[in-house]
């Protein structure tokens, strides 16, 4: 984050992130020519700059292996990120396992493990025909925002970008780009958490999901404290019902927690504030700063 921190300082904190989840990991910061907005950064630095910046993304010198690579992070990008949801009729669990070999080992994407408890076996008792089908899985993650920009918008549009031709993208990004920005969020606040939690040392931390449940935020600390949050990237301030899910979904999950964390782009409401509970930590954009 060093570089883009000297890069993009001027800009407020919430606009920061926004260019974080996009350039995060662009090759050179410094050479960006400047423009009034997220959106006209995109076009002039990113789609105008398409044929230029397509060999970053070619992975692989054999062409039949590029579409599947680029098929398999198309999927990575815009999907459950699951390790096996990329399997389709089109690319075998081998080839897939190939793909992810060669991108791992060139630092494309990691991987985050998944932090399910296997189920308990019981002498004498079968599970259910659909819970002995369940399998743990863990989940993929880009190293580098800038890639996972690039598969989620440029690659299911890139014969319209390389013709000039910007409708069908920009479209997309003025559907989706929140809905996108809010995952990088979702893990600057796993950092933030690390920084912020007085008197504590956070010991694991990152996303949630098991077969009932998926929590942003899932964090424990050095004197066995568990922390559960819910990140919000919305124009909109979070209120009190989104502490009850939040509080609905440890429940059905059996899990025992602490103290619950929300992570807001927009503030909180009178009523959450007002009504703050010693195990509730409030967490706005602005006490990002220490990150960016």
């Amino acid at each position: 984050m060093q570089g883009f921190k000297e890069d993009f300082s001027y800009l407020d904190i919430v606009e920061r992130i926004g260019y974080f989840a996009v350039f995060g990991g662009f090759t050179d910061l410094k050479a960006l020519h400047r423009y009034e907005n997220l959106r006209e950064n995109i076009v002039h630095n990113i789609l105008e700059q398409y044929a230029s910046l397509k060999p970053l993304f070619s992975f692989v010198s054999d062409p039949s292996m590029q579409h599947d690579l680029e098929t398999l992070l198309f999927r990575i990008a815009v999907g459950d990120r699951k390790s096996h949801s990329i399997y389709k009729n089109d690319i075998s669990q081998p080839r897939g396992r190939e793909l992810y070999k060669r991108l791992f080992a060139q630092r494309i994407i990691t991987k985050e493990y998944s932090r399910e408890a296997p189920l308990p076996k019981v002498p004498g008792r079968f599970l259910k025909k659909e819970l002995r089908r369940y399998k743990i899985e863990d989940k993929i993650l880009f190293e580098k925002n800038f890639t996972r920009f690039w598969f989620t918008f440029v690659t299911p549009n890139e014969e319209a970008i390389a013709r000039g031709d910007f409708r069908s993208v920009l479209a997309q990004i003025d559907r989706e780009l929140d809905k996108y920005i809010s995952f990088t969020f979702e893990n600057l606040s796993n950092l933030l958490i690390q920084q912020k939690l007085e008197n504590e040392i956070i010991t694991e931390s990152g996303s949630y999901w098991d077969k009932d449940i998926e929590l942003d935020l899932f964090a424990k600390t050095a004197s066995g404290k568990v922390i559960a949050g819910e990140c919000k990237w919305k124009n909109q301030r979070i209120s009190r019902n989104i502490l009850n899910k939040l509080e609905k979904k440890c429940e059905v999950g059996h899990l025992k927690v602490d103290y619950y964390a929300l992570f807001s782009k927009s503030g909180f409401s009178n009523e959450l504030l007002k009504h703050k509970a010693d195990n509730l930590l409030l967490f706005e954009s602005r006490d990002f700063e220490t990150l960016l």
